[in-house]
C-alpha cells in the first residue's frame, strides 16, 4: 500500500493576512541573532564558535581535526569532516560577522521550516514556543537549531514528494549530528521509497567524500578514523536523556546501545504496524513530533542546548490544535515550566545546578510528552484536530 498524494497542512492559513503577533514573533527571533552575536562574538569570542572556525583552517591544512589546540580553543571538536568543509565560508571572514550569518542561518532555518508545516497562525504560535530554547542554542554558538530545522525540511520535502531534496536535508543534518538520520524514516510514506533510498545513499556517499575537494584520500580516512575515535568516548555518555533517567533511577549503568534500540522500535512501530493510516496528515504530524522529541530524549550526546530539538516537536504538536484541552494545556505548562525555563535566566542559578540538572528533571517532561504522543500515535483521537 502507497501514501495517498501529500496534504498541504496550510490551506486555511495561506490566505490569511499578517497580525501584529506576527510581526512581534519575527522581530523577537531577529533581535535575538543581533543579541547572541553581541554577547558570544563581540563582548567575547565563543569556544564553539572558535572549534568550529579552526576546525575548517585545520581540515585546509591538512592538520587532524579531533586533535587537542590549546592554543586556539578548548575542548575538542567533534563533528564530520564533512561539516568542517561546509563551515568554511563562516571560517575566513571576521569573527563577529561570521558569527552574526551563522546566527541568522540557525535561526532564519528554523523559522522558515515551521512555516512549512504549519499554517500562518499555527506557525507564530510554535515560534513562540521554541523561542527562548532557540535563543539558548544560538547563546550557545552550536547547530542544534539547524539541525531542528533540517528534521522538518526533511519531513515537508518528503511531504511535497521532493524526494532529493528531503534526502539532500537529512543528509546534511546527519553529517552534522549522527541523530537526524532519524528524518529519513519520514521516508515511510513516500510513494517512491527505492527512489528515496537511492536518494540517500548517494546523498551519503557525496557528503562523505565532499572533503576530497581540499585533502587527500589518505588523510581522509584518518580524519574518519580519529571522528570514530572520539565518538566511541562519547557513546558512554548518558547526557539528558532517558539512559540517565534509568541510571538514576536503578543505580544500574546499562549500556546506551540497548535502550537506544529499544527506542526506535517504539519510535516507528504505530507508522509501521498502521499502514492503513499513512494517508492521515494527524498520524504524520504526530510522527515528526515524535521525532523530534525522540532526538533529544534518546541521545546520549544531549544537554540543555540541544533541547530546541525537542521543543520543536513540542512546539509543531501543540500549535497544531485548534482548541487545546485543560490536559494539553497542562502538559505544554509542564514542559514550559520544567523543561523550557529550567535553563533560562528566569531560573536562579542555585537551583539549576542542585535541582534542575543534577537530576536531569528538564527531561522528565519531554519524556511524558514523548510516551503521549506514542499513544494517540496508537489510538487516535475522534477530537484530534486537523491543521489550522
Amino acid at each position: 500500500m502507497t501514501s495517498t498524494a501529500p496534504q498541504d497542512p496550510r490551506p486555511a492559513g495561506a490566505a490569511e493576512r499578517r497580525r501584529p503577533i506576527d510581526w512581534l514573533i519575527a522581530l523577537l527571533w531577529i533581535g535575538a541573532i543581533v543579541a547572541a552575536t553581541v554577547q558570544q562574538g563581540v563582548a567575547s569570542e565563543n569556544n564553539n564558535f572558535r572549534i568550529f572556525r579552526a576546525a575548517s583552517r585545520h581540515l585546509f591544512a591538512g592538520l587532524d581535526l579531533y586533535a587537542a589546540y590549546p592554543a586556539e580553543h578548548f575542548d575538542f571538536y567533534k563533528y564530520s569532516p564533512t561539516f568542517a568543509l561546509l563551515f568554511a565560508p563562516f571560517a575566513y571572514i571576521p569573527f563577529a560577522p561570521a558569527m552574526l550569518l551563522w546566527n541568522a542561518l540557525n535561526a532564519g532555518t528554523l523559522y522558515v521550516a515551521l512555516g512549512l508545516v504549519l499554517p500562518r497562525r499555527a506557525a507564530t504560535v510554535a515560534r513562540a514556543i521554541v523561542f527562548l530554547d532557540m535563543l539558548g542554542s544560538l547563546q550557545n554558538v552550536q547547530s542544534n537549531a539547524l539541525v531542528a530545522a533540517l528534521i522538518v525540511l526533511t519531513f515537508a520535502a518528503y511531504e511535497r514528494h521532493h524526494t532529493a531534496l528531503g534526502s539532500l536535508a537529512a543528509i546534511t543534518g546527519t553529517y552534522i549530528k549522527l541523530f537526524p538520520l532519524a528524518g529519513v524514516s519520514f521516508a515511510i510514506f513516500h510513494p517512491r521509497k527505492p527512489r528515496v533510498a537511492v536518494a540517500v545513499v548517494v546523498a551519503t556517499v557525496l557528503f562523505a567524500a565532499l572533503p576530497l575537494l581540499v585533502t587527500s584520500p589518505a588523510r581522509l580516512l584518518a580524519q574518519y578514523a580519529s571522528w570514530r575515535a572520539i565518538e566511541a568516548t562519547d557513546s558512554l555518555h548518558r547526557g539528558f536523556t532517558v539512559m540517565q533517567m534509568i541510571e538514576l533511577a536503578s543505580g544500574a549503568g546499562l549500556p546506551n546501545w540497548p535502550i537506544q534500540l529499544a527506542g526506535i522500535v517504539v519510535l516507528i512501530a504505530p507508522v509501521v504496524v498502521q499502514r492503513w493510516r499513512w494517508h492521515d496528515w494527524d498520524l504524520r504530524r504526530l510522527y515528526l513530533c515524535s521525532v523530534l522529541v525522540f532526538c533529544v530524549i534518546f541521545n546520549h550526546q544531549a544537554e540543555s542546548p540541544t533541547f530546541v530539538i525537542g521543543i520543536t516537536g513540542v512546539a509543531i504538536w501543540f500549535a497544531s490544535i485548534q482548541r487545546p484541552s485543560r490536559l494539553e494545556w497542562a502538559l505544554l505548562g509542564f514542559i514550559v515550566v520544567f523543561t523550557i525555563l529550567a535553563s533560562s535566566d528566569a531560573m536562579p542559578r542555585a537551583i539549576q545546578r542542585d535541582f534542575f540538572d543534577r537530576y536531569r528533571v528538564k527531561t522528565v517532561p519531554l519524556i511524558v510528552l514523548w510516551i503521549e504522543l506514542q499513544r494517540r500515535l496508537w489510538f487516535p483521537r475522534v477530537r484530534e484536530a486537523r491543521p489550522i
